[in-house]
């Protein structure tokens, strides 16, 4: 018999995954079935999909097709690398990665606040949808987790630092992108990104993954290197040859050294892995002279991927480090 605590946070898993909004539905989740799993799963936002779009010259929906929902994938991103490195078939990978996707972030604040954009799946409807797929069962090798990017900090805020925030603060010449764009309600509060902050909002999916998934190891995988941590420099190239330099963007940088903390320390916290993306593309960032990081129409890609993304250069590395993990 499952437990009261697990029986409770698979209810609570299918409860938040049926607060779907947008073009996504409604969505529910009975408790699984029992069914062996998938060897390899991967729950993330685009940093994990890295998707052959670009939202202009490829829509990022699928060229709407709605059951996609920002589903698309790269065949060169860290997951389908990953797959191949652990020698994972096409059929026994999950890969519930989508663009837009957050930990818990809904497109409504519980103070009735619409927040546009805020409208991809979440770290538990990720995991429904993995589940009814059935990805995950004793089989289950690898169950990899990279998100909290498009998330608001603090919790239920307006503010976040996703891609259309990042690009707006970053592109903003008069002000800048510092830590005065805090307290002007332009940035997310640092002091909100924490350990116990990122661990209570992953708790319930980790806690369903370890039931129905038991020999599986939960790796926690961190964000590459989009500057040094003590930078105060913001750059995104064009077509791989223009680059503009936001010299006031230590609130950009500081995000990104906040999250990779609280991830790590979340990971403890949670007794899972934590999978440093840092170390393997380090001086490689956004401002470093060979970027392993999307340029606008970048011809890396055929001009068609996300800005500030990984290359697939950046995605080996990342691949090869969570699967050097593995191995430890």
């Amino acid at each position: 018999m499952m437990s009261f605590r697990l029986a409770a946070a698979a209810a609570a898993l299918a409860a938040a995954g049926s607060m779907v909004t947008g073009s996504m539905g409604t969505a529910a989740a009975d408790e699984p079935t029992a069914v062996a799993g998938k060897t390899l799963v991967v729950l993330g936002d685009s940093f994990s999909a890295n998707p052959p779009c670009d939202g202009v010259l490829v829509k990022c929906d699928g060229n709407n097709d709605t059951s996609s929902h920002e589903c698309l994938h790269r065949d060169t991103s860290w997951p389908v690398q990953l797959s191949a490195l652990m020698g994972v078939a096409a059929d026994d990978f999950e890969n519930a990665t989508c663009t837009n996707a957050s930990i818990d972030s809904g497109p409504v604040t519980t103070s009735g606040q619409e927040v546009p954009g805020r409208d991809g799946y979440t770290l538990a409807q990720l995991a429904i949808k993995a589940t009814k797929n059935g990805a995950f069962g004793p089989r289950t090798k690898v169950v990899a987790i990279q998100l909290g990017a498009n998330d608001e900090w603090p919790r239920d805020s307006a503010t976040t630092a996703d891609a259309p925030a990042q690009l707006t603060c970053a592109f903003n010449t008069s002000q800048g992108c510092d830590p005065d764009a805090v307290a002007q309600g332009r940035w997310p509060d640092p002091d909100s990104i924490t350990g116990a902050a990122y661990a209570d909002r992953i708790r319930k999916v980790v806690d369903y993954v370890k039931y129905y998934a038991p020999n599986a190891r939960i790796e926690l995988v961190g964000y590459p290197e989009l500057a040094p941590a003590n930078s105060a420099t913001w750059c995104l190239d064009v077509l791989g040859v223009y680059r503009y330099v936001q010299p006031r963007g230590g609130a950009i940088n500081e995000f990104w050294n906040r999250l990779d903390d609280a991830e790590r320390d979340a990971a403890q916290l949670l007794s899972i892995d934590f999978v440093d993306s840092r170390t393997p593309t380090a001086g490689h960032g956004l401002c470093s002279p060979d970027p392993w990081l999307l340029s606008v129409l970048d011809p890396r890609v055929g001009l068609v991927g996300l800005p500030f993304h990984p290359t697939p250069r950046g995605d080996t590395a990342v691949a090869a480090e969570v699967n050097a993990h593995l191995t430890r």
